[in-house]
């Protein structure tokens, strides 16, 4: 299985080349959610930042897909229009699977899970609720990454 993982990373390190990175964001943004970390407790920080990605999904509305190759096509259209990476989906069991690769980083505490997951969690939740998902599925990130901007991988369907 080496190869699909060696070419997603190369996919990541082909866009991170590409990408314009804004500079002049990265100490700010970084020192605000240092400051929002610490005045608001973890789980209404996540609910917090989900709504977030819930209403950028609907700020960034998809056309409506017949297949998940179409959907994936139009996701990565968005996303790179706004330099959040690349992502891939398929369908797995009872779960759609999503593996975002290239997303932004933002330096910030190591102990808390980036402040980027509830965000894409909200955002790919709102994408396929409005492609006719049940309404009571939602996005969730699977396992923790391994380092610093390594693959996020996130199962659509109902988590319980």
């Amino acid at each position: 299985m080496a190869g699909p993982a060696l070419d997603e990373g190369l996919i990541s390190l082909d866009y991170y080349a590409r990408q314009q990175c804004s500079r002049q964001w990265v100490h700010f943004m970084a020192a605000m959610f240092a400051e929002f970390e610490e005045r608001v407790d973890p789980a209404e920080a996540d609910q917090f930042l989900e709504s977030l990605g819930l209403k950028m999904a609907r700020l960034l509305p998809l056309r409506r897909c017949a297949s998940l190759e179409e959907l994936e096509n139009d996701m990565n259209s968005v996303l790179e229009g706004i330099d959040w990476g690349w992502m891939r989906i398929r369908e797995t069991g009872s779960f759609i699977e999503i593996t975002h690769g290239a997303f932004p980083m933002v330096p910030q505490d190591e102990n808390r899970r980036s402040w980027l997951v509830p965000v894409l969690e909200g955002l790919y939740s709102g994408w396929l609720g409005e492609q006719g998902g049940d309404p009571s599925f939602t996005a969730r990130l699977v396992g923790q990454p391994q380092g610093t901007g390594a693959l996020l991988t996130f199962r659509y369907g109902r988590h319980g």
